[in-house]
């Protein structure tokens, strides 16, 4: 994982065990995804995370958003890139490489933004967003999944300098520790419903709910379908019918959905 970072001022690790402790603690939960957030920005200074998962039959699913400023304009973006604009990806031949590979012991990769190799129109959609100054990726392979953690800066904030990607290099055996444990071993049959998801999913059958659930605690829908001890084509129809039920038509939107109740 060399990538030619200055190594001189690594994170303020007696600063960050604290909200480390937070994201240990609620691994598998559905408070894990908030305070993963603030590690970020505590240990890398961000004001938009995106992570997808990369999985099987080339398919991208949006697992986290997070902007406060912008949550609808990030999720219509992480929408139109698990939609398809990550095919024109300049990380995408990696990411499919990965994949491929089936590794579950690979190291994660820094990537930083790769502006000159963007096409016209994947560079048109993604600096359509406001403010947008800089991305960072981080990739973490887990065999069967490819995870796509992606960190943003504001104009406000500035670019990613050297220094904030020696201490984002720091962070990524933890970050994929973290990312890796929480996403592929969350037990929604241990999770009871929050009163907000009860009521949002009240229109929804016993099946529909509960994959929705494994959705909502982090779970790909390959993984939810294993989870249910379901086929993947099964869990597809499940998730088909309570998306058009609650009028919904991205994991992002079910999220946004159930945390207003």
């Amino acid at each position: 994982m060399a990538t030619g970072f200055p190594r001189k001022a690594p994170p303020d690790w007696p600063g960050l065990l604290a909200t480390l402790a937070e994201c240990v603690t609620h691994l598998g939960t559905e408070r894990f995804d908030g305070q993963l957030i603030a590690l970020l920005r505590q240990g890398v200074g961000i004001e938009q995370c995106i992570l997808f998962a990369y999985s099987g039959r080339d398919t991208m699913e949006s697992l986290l958003v997070d902007n406060p400023r912008y949550p609808k304009v990030a999720g219509r973006l992480a929408d139109l890139y698990a939609g398809g604009l990550f095919r024109q990806d300049p990380n995408y031949p990696r990411l499919r490489q990965l994949l491929e590979a089936g590794r579950e012991q690979a190291d994660a990769e820094l990537m930083p933004m790769p502006t000159e190799a963007m096409s016209p129109a994947y560079r048109s959609h993604l600096f359509a967003f406001p403010d947008l100054a800089d991305k960072v990726s981080v990739v973490i392979p887990a065999g069967a999944t490819v995870y796509y953690l992606n960190l943003y800066r504001d104009l406000g904030r500035g670019p990613f300098a050297p220094l904030d990607m020696a201490r984002l290099e720091a962070l990524i055996p933890l970050l994929a520790s973290l990312v890796c444990r929480h996403y592929r071993q969350a037990h929604p049959a241990a999770l009871p419903a929050s009163h907000e998801e009860a009521e949002a999913l009240k229109p929804l059958s016993a099946r529909e709910r509960q994959l929705c659930l494994s959705l909502l605690r982090g779970h790909t829908l390959k993984t939810a379908a294993a989870e249910l001890d379901i086929a993947l084509s099964t869990a597809e129809t499940y998730r088909k019918r309570a998306y058009a039920k609650l009028g919904v038509r991205s994991k992002a939107r079910l999220v946004a959905l159930c945390r207003k109740g």
